[in-house]
Parts: structure tokens; C-alpha cells; sequence
């Protein structure tokens, strides 16, 4: 670099002498500064030609221009950026092969959409299962070649879940759950994943659920009935009776079980509409019901402070509504010490909807098991819950019973500070009554 400038200072310091020089000779000192000065000044413009034609024609090696000091640094300086591009652009390819191979070897079918919900890009898996021909589709709107309006709504965000449970477009076989990610400039990740298998083991399951159920309901119902029988003869030993009371005890017990199976078989095979129910009277029905578990109870065995909302009605199923009303009620009773208070609060939600919560003073469940109270026959403490009665099924149909209806269970627990239960019904869901006073 030290040399080019050198040659290049060396260049005007021959012009500025050879000036002096035709000036000393001639005395004519401008004649003497314009001739060097044009000449420097024409060989620069050539210079300055040969270059722009060079980059002109792509600054290509072969036709690099012949040039020295200056101009020869400007051109040893566009080769060495050329260089780094080449080898920056390589990698980028690279990587953008490595990552394509990456992609198209996944599982799931993946699909890159722009902001105009044109297709980009997609992978093999995305023909195979979505019908996505990259060949043919590149540039065609997603939603064009995939006609639901449920992912239309997915793919514009109209409804607040990111990913829905469709029949494969290619297969009626095959069921797929599609979610869509929002990434870079407004672009769409839309990816589609088999679950047919995992789908049909859940058919079996339920189905092997309710089956069993059915078929347990007969046998059980004829020894439960032999139990009682035996446990009301008054010949009947002693030394027997206590043995067949607690068998005519556990057979509730598993009668009750098999009516809670029954109950969520049937709530998973159905869902309802925004449009489905009829109005239910929830401030009455609460009301019925706490007084139902005080005069079932032994006096004074637990105390309930309700606050309800008397103008707030719901659109729903009734007995759904009271099943769910009764288990959140009766966990409260079961799980709390006799004397203390059960609070139940029926009001509006934050989001305009409806919440039912029931608050105990219970020993409170740890923070571990919080996340998976709603799974079938979870328990937190076992020997506690078949002391009282518990089947292990109860909140898991209150969950059941709220997706159903669009809703939603919140758990919140402490430790030594019992806890709340709230049913969060949506907005959609709620009508109010005017309250006259009499």
C-alpha cells in the first residue's frame, strides 16, 4: 500500500518539477504549469475509463486493467472483496444446502409461506400428506389449494390457538394437527403432523373404556345387591358383618367409579357450538347445591359464604353444569377439615366471561402436582382420597365438561392455605338478567 502511494506521490512531484523547469526555461510559467498538468490529468482520465469499463463488464480478473500506484490498489483491493464474497457466498450456499436437506428430511410436512400466504418452499413430506407439489404449487396462495375456513382463520390469526386437528386433503385415513409460527419478515411456518396412529389408539381406549364400564355395570349391580341384602339380615354373624359392610362399601365405591368413566367417555366424544345449551339459572343452581352438601352433612361441618352474581347466566348444557358444580363442591368438602370455610364466588372474569370459584381452607396441594390434578385417577395423596370417597375422575370431567363448552379450568394452591378452583366460562357464553328488587 506504502509503495503504490509512494509511485503515486512520485507521479505529481515529476509534474510540479517539470513545471518549475519549462517555467525557468521559458518564462512562461503558466504554458509551463498547464502542459505537465494535462498531461497528468489526460493519463489519469484514462485511467479512470479503463476502470469503469472494467467494473462495467463485472471487474472480472482476466480483464483487469494495466495499472500502476494508486490505481493498482484500488484494483488489488475490488479483488481481495470479490475473494470474500465468493467465500462468504459459499458457505451461505452451504449452509442454505445443508439446511434444506435438514427440512426436507423431517417427518412433518413443513411449508414456507410469505406474507401474501404464497408458497415458498416445502418439503417432500408436504405432498405426501397436504398435496403441496413445490414443482407446480411455488407461488400459488396456500389457502387456495387447501379450501377450509377454519385454516384460513388459523393462517390470519383469527383465532387465538396456533395449530388445529384437520383430515389430510390427500388421505381421508390420515388425520394431521397443523400449527403455524410467524418468523421473519411476515413469513409463515405452516407444519403437519401424522397423528392418525395416536388418534386411533385413543378411539381404542375410549372405546375399550366405555365397553368395560357396560359390561362391569351388570355384575356389579347383582353383588351389590347380594351385599346389601346380607348386610341388612339380622341373622347375619358378627364376625361377618363388619367384612360385608366393607364390601358393599368399596362396590359403591367402584359403581361410582364406572359411572364417572361413563361420564367422561361420553364428554369426550362430543364437544358443543357456541350455539349449543339453553340458559341455566347458575345463581339458583349454586345456591340448591350448597345448601344440598349443608343438609347432607353433619351440622356445622362446614361453613359456606357465597357470593354470587344474581343476573349472571350462562348458555350451557344443565347437567353438565351440575356435575361440574358438584364435583368442584364436593372436592372442597372431602378435601377440607370439618368447621372451616368454603368460599363460592359466582361472578363476571376479567375477559367478560363467567367464573365459578370454590376456595377451601384445606391442607393445599404442592406446586408439583398442580399441572396434573386433571388427569384421570391422578391423586395427590392416595390413602386421603380413598378415605373420603375420592375416585381420582372427578376434576378430570370438570375439565372435560369446560372444553366442551369453551372454557377453562384455573388451579391455584399454597401449602398449608388451601385452594381455589375456578370454572372460567367465555364471554360468548354469558347472558345477564335484570334483578328486580320485590
Amino acid at each position: 500500500m506504502n509503495n503504490a502511494w509512494t509511485v503515486e506521490f512520485s507521479r505529481i512531484l515529476v509534474v510540479v518539477t517539470a513545471s518549475i523547469l519549462i517555467g525557468l526555461s521559458t518564462g512562461y510559467w503558466t504554458l509551463g504549469f498547464l502542459i505537465p498538468s494535462t498531461i497528468y490529468i489526460g493519463w489519469t482520465l484514462v485511467q479512470i475509463r479503463g476502470f469503469e469499463r472494467w467494473i462495467r463488464l463485472g471487474a472480472k480478473t482476466n480483464l483487469a486493467p494495466d495499472s500502476s500506484g494508486i490505481w493498482q490498489l484500488i484494483v488489488q483491493h475490488i479483488h481481495r472483496i470479490q475473494k470474500k464474497d465468493k467465500e462468504r457466498k459459499a458457505r451461505l450456499k452451504g449452509m442454505a444446502s445443508r439446511f434444506e436437506a435438514t427440512i426436507s428430511a423431517l417427518p412433518d410436512a413443513t411449508v414456507v409461506l410469505n406474507s401474501h400466504l404464497e408458497i415458498e418452499w416445502s418439503n417432500d413430506a408436504a405432498k405426501e400428506v397436504l398435496g403441496i407439489d413445490l414443482s407446480k404449487d411455488l407461488g400459488q396462495r396456500f389457502d387456495n389449494l387447501i379450501r377450509l375456513p377454519v385454516l384460513s382463520q388459523l393462517l390470519t390469526g383469527k383465532v387465538d390457538n396456533r395449530q388445529l386437528e384437520l383430515i389430510s386433503p390427500v388421505d381421508g385415513n390420515v388425520t394431521l394437527i397443523v400449527t403455524v409460527t410467524d418468523f421473519g419478515d411476515e413469513q409463515k411456518l405452516v407444519t403437519a403432523r401424522d397423528v392418525s396412529q395416536r388418534i386411533a389408539v385413543q378411539k381404542l381406549r375410549k372405546a375399550f373404556i366405555a365397553n368395560a364400564s357396560h359390561e362391569l355395570r351388570t355384575p356389579l349391580t347383582v353383588i351389590s345387591g347380594y351385599l346389601e341384602m346380607m348386610d341388612i339380615d339380622e341373622n347375619l354373624p358378627v364376625s361377618v358383618r363388619e367384612p360385608v359392610n366393607s364390601a358393599s362399601q368399596q362396590a359403591k365405591r367402584m359403581k361410582k367409579i364406572l359411572d364417572d368413566l361413563l361420564i367422561l367417555s361420553k364428554l369426550e366424544e362430543k364437544g358443543h357450538s357456541k350455539e349449543s345449551g339453553e340458559k341455566v339459572n347458575m345463581p339458583e343452581l349454586v345456591a340448591q347445591l350448597t345448601s344440598d352438601f349443608e343438609k347432607s352433612r353433619a351440622k356445622g361441618s362446614h361453613q359456606f359464604e357465597l357470593e354470587i352474581d344474581q343476573s349472571l347466566h350462562i348458555k350451557a348444557v344443565e347437567s353438565e353444569v351440575y356435575s361440574l358444580c358438584q364435583n368442584l363442591l364436593s372436592n372442597a368438602v372431602k378435601y377440607s377439615n370439618p368447621g372451616t370455610l368454603i368460599a363460592v364466588r359466582w361472578r363476571h372474569c376479567e375477559n367478560g366471561g363467567a367464573c365459578l370459584s370454590v376456595e377451601d381452607s384445606g391442607e393445599g396441594i404442592a406446586q408439583e402436582h398442580i399441572s396434573r390434578l386433571t388427569e384421570r385417577f391422578y391423586r395427590v395423596n392416595v390413602n386421603r382420597s380413598r378415605q373420603v370417597g375420592g375416585t381420582g375422575l372427578g376434576l378430570s370431567i370438570v375439565k372435560h365438561i369446560l372444553e366442551n363448552h369453551g372454557g377453562h379450568l384455573k388451579i391455584e394452591s399454597e401449602l398449608g392455605k388451601g385452594s381455589t378452583f375456578t370454572a372460567c366460562f367465555p364471554a360468548y357464553r354469558t347472558c345477564s338478567t335484570k334483578v328486580i328488587d320485590g
